[in-house]
């Protein structure tokens, strides 16, 4: 599985930025800019999530794959989560098997109008 520093890594690399050019942009030292994407943080060392959102807004990414990469969910999933507890329980209890068979659903199923 890659780890956030690898993914940020990539992504910097695919935007033609250095290490400096991107810790510039996001106000943070390239040093430990570095030791991200080598994976060498301890974990309490692992960006925070302000930190995370101004690395992928810098590299004009996905905020929500790095968060999930470094293992901190978005405040936007722990909202939704929280909203219906029940909902998401049930899908933490399906066999893989099922759940697999429950997205592939909802993904061939035509999103609604609204109206």
């Amino acid at each position: 599985m890659t780890s956030v520093g690898q993914r940020i890594r990539e992504i910097r690399k695919s935007r033609n930025l250095t290490q400096r050019e991107l810790a510039d942009k996001v106000g943070i030292n390239f040093t430990y800019l570095s030791r991200v994407e080598n994976d060498r943080l301890d974990d309490e060392q692992t960006p925070r999530e302000e930190t995370l959102q101004k690395i992928a807004k810098a590299l004009d990414a996905d905020p929500d794959e790095l968060l999930l990469l470094a293992r901190r969910i978005p405040d936007s999933y722990r909202d939704r989560i929280l909203s219906r507890p029940g909902v998401f329980r049930k899908l933490l209890n399906l066999p893989d098997a099922a759940l697999e068979e429950l997205v592939s659903q909802i993904e061939r199923k035509p999103a609604r109008s609204g109206k």
